[in-house]
């Protein structure tokens, strides 16, 4: 039993425990402070250095330049030629989740026998109540060339983005969709091989230039699906067969649109790393595949997901998709 002299001792000692624990803490609080005053000073440092470096600067045409330029250099020299290496900054993967909505055609397929037709085919009412469905639940249609600027540090993307994309330049794409995407004040990017447009194959007809630069002037963004929709995976096409069709689908695009694009769609979504490689020696900055998923990562922009839309889709299964890749891709 202790002795009424042995409390005071006792206070003393755990005031004296009390005011180590104390000590710990300012401590710990101190160096904390430190170690993020640090990584502030390292970033300004870093800044400062990506601003005043010069391999940093976008190069630009004077004004001399810009006047005696056409049409087609004033576009390049903004979106294609005159990209150098920015600063960029950093966005996390995880938080850069835009559903890229992959279609084909439009329209009403007459043969249901045709069953790889028939799953290509979203009928125009089904379409619409896709797209109003995403304008109801506050979704932002952006373009191809958005995702990319927003991965280079250079735009900031609105609440729930996402794009509607459409391959192979089909004129029942051009023709239903455009309207359907105006209406709702969305936009649409349409993936045309180049040395198709006018032409007919199978069931398959393909836009007009004339329709295409029609969709184009109405806020329609227009990039490459190559000059003949290769397969970039089959091992007779070789890497210099590859380089000269992207090639000269930039500039089937420069001469009949007046526009530069450095965004590739794959056909049937097949590369590989050779693929890529001559594509960006043609100058693309980026690459979209038919990988299902809606996370893009800014560090591999050659590969970017997508989600595909089928034919006949119930609305309620197209909610469950869009739900389901975005929040797996998370």
């Amino acid at each position: 039993m202790p002795s009424v002299n042995d409390f005071p001792l006792r206070i003393q000692r755990c005031y004296t425990e009390a005011d180590f624990i104390r000590m710990q803490q300012t401590h710990k609080r101190f160096f904390l402070f430190i170690t993020l005053l640090s990584f502030a000073l390292a970033g300004i440092f870093l800044f400062i250095v990506f601003q005043t470096n010069p391999r940093y600067e976008e190069k630009s045409l004077t004004e001399g330049e810009k006047q005696s330029a056409g049409p087609s250099e004033q576009f390049a020299e903004s979106q294609f030629t005159k990209r150098l290496p920015v600063a960029k900054n950093k966005v996390n993967p995880n938080d850069f989740v835009v559903p890229i909505l992959m279609y084909h055609h439009i329209g009403v397929n007459t043969d249901v026998s045709d069953k790889i037709r028939d799953d290509l085919t979203v009928p125009p009412d089904q379409f619409e109540a896709q797209v109003a469905w995403l304008a109801k639940n506050k979704y932002h249609s952006v373009t191809l060339e958005d995702v990319y600027l927003h991965a280079e540090g250079k735009l900031k993307l609105p609440s729930n983005p996402i794009v509607f994309t459409f391959d192979d330049g089909y004129d029942d794409a051009i023709l239903n969709a455009v309207p359907i995407l105006k209406k709702y004040g969305d936009v649409g990017s349409f993936a045309i091989i180049t040395q198709w447009p006018g032409t007919t194959s199978g069931s398959n007809t393909y836009a007009t230039w004339d329709q295409i630069k029609t969709a184009m002037n109405q806020g329609m963004e227009i990039v490459s699906h190559t000059q003949n929709h290769f397969d970039g995976t089959n091992p007779t096409v070789t890497k210099e067969y590859v380089l000269k069709d992207l090639k000269g689908s930039v500039m089937d695009l420069k001469n009949h649109l007046g526009i530069s694009s450095d965004l590739l769609i794959y056909p049937y979504g097949h590369y590989n790393a050779d693929y890529i490689a001559a594509a960006e020696e043609a100058g693309f900055v980026m690459g979209v595949t038919v990988h299902e998923g809606a996370v893009v990562d800014p560090d591999v922009l050659m590969e970017i997901p997508r989600i595909r839309v089928h034919g006949r889709e119930e609305l309620k299964r197209f909610q469950n998709i869009l739900w389901g890749a975005k929040h797996v891709s998370l």
